[in-house]
């Protein structure tokens, strides 16, 4: 089958399958012999959008995408013709599956990849459409291009950097899914949230943290990428937290600070509690003046009235105790059968 756009002839060499979306072509062009490839989607004139010509006449005037072949009106139909990309250039996917790829080359895969989408300054709808490892391409020397996707083409005014952002992030979880499986690329793992999260807005900004991930892990080898133990990630998924709960944490700590004060301050106004008296240590029984004055024995109050009686002016230099008998003892004065220690010298 030939395919007539303009003034070029292109041979089919196989048709896309397409569910719901446009008929595609993978051909060559007839006046070439260098085996390179194009795709080309075809439309029925009649379903073709004012805009969508508009669209891709400022691409082509502007030179820029340089991907974009030619398109035109042939025998009812249009046509849009684009480059496959490297012929020797093999598929994302393909290489995954079927190579073993170190991480440092993985790397710069990563790298090259990114750059590829700013250098090559790709329209937005066609970038996004083709953020799948089946239509990244790469070289033997690890050059990335890509193989566009045009089933969806008419619907081209869909496209936004949310979108783009959300296929970079599903591509390098499949490249770098060896390690991020194992939890040995919390950095990757990281920045892949981030870009989650939408916080880089434009390609350069995500390039360039990308890029500080690749230059820390440089010569890094992959024997020695351990994968985190549970405290650790524990410990990462608690400082995760707490960098979304900084403010709550600053109005618990000065809201302890406060009540901390009040209590202080109420504590501090309080009455002072009178000191507890206590009318015995063990057996030995603490006895005032006046007990004393009366043979060593209480004459009518209460081991609790006595102790409420005692002051500090009730003691003299000298302690006294009784013992079990009943005998009044001062340290170093009298024994246990009540004679003076010191008569006796």
């Amino acid at each position: 089958m030939i395919i007539r756009v303009l003034d070029q002839n292109y041979f089919v060499q196989q048709t896309l399958p397409s569910e719901e979306g446009l008929v595609q072509y993978v051909c060559t062009n007839v006046s070439e012999d260098d085996g390179r490839t194009y795709r080309i989607v075809r439309i029925p004139t009649s379903e073709v959008q004012p805009e969508l010509i508009r669209y891709l006449a400022n691409l082509y005037k502007e030179g820029l995408f340089h991907e974009l072949i030619q398109y035109g009106n042939e025998k009812g139909h249009f046509h849009v013709v684009m480059d496959c990309g490297p012929t020797k250039a093999r598929t994302l996917q393909d290489r995954l599956q079927t190579e073993v790829i170190s991480l440092a080359e993985r790397l710069v895969m990563g790298d090259n990849f990114l750059k590829y989408l700013i250098v090559s300054s790709i329209p937005l709808w066609f970038a996004e459409s083709s953020m799948h490892t089946d239509h990244i391409l790469f070289t033997d020397a690890l050059e990335c291009a890509l193989d566009f996707e045009l089933e969806f083409l008419m619907k081209f005014e869909d496209a936004d950097m949310k979108g783009l952002m959300a296929g970079i992030r599903e591509v390098l979880s499949e490249l770098f899914a060896k390690e991020l499986d194992k939890e040995k690329l919390p950095e990757m793992k990281d920045y892949l949230e981030k870009m989650l999260q939408g916080e880089y807005s434009d390609l350069m900004s995500a390039y360039q943290e990308y890029r500080k991930i690749e230059l820390s892990l440089a010569g890094v080898k992959e024997s020695s990428l351990e994968p985190k133990s549970l405290p650790w990630r524990l410990w990462d998924r608690i400082k995760s937290l707490a960098s979304h709960t900084e403010k709550l944490i600053g109005v618990l700590v000065f809201a302890i600070v406060i009540a901390y004060l009040i209590w202080s301050v109420w504590n501090a106004l309080q009455p002072t509690k009178q000191k507890d008296i206590y009318p015995a240590i063990g057996d030995e029984k603490i006895l005032s003046s006046a007990g004393l004055a009366e043979g060593g024995k209480d004459s009518s109050a209460s081991d609790d009235s006595l102790a409420g009686d005692i002051s500090a002016d009730d003691f003299s230099d000298d302690i006294w105790f009784s013992d079990e008998e009943g005998n009044l003892d001062e340290e170093g004065v009298l024994d246990k059968e009540g004679k003076s220690k010191e008569a006796e010298k």
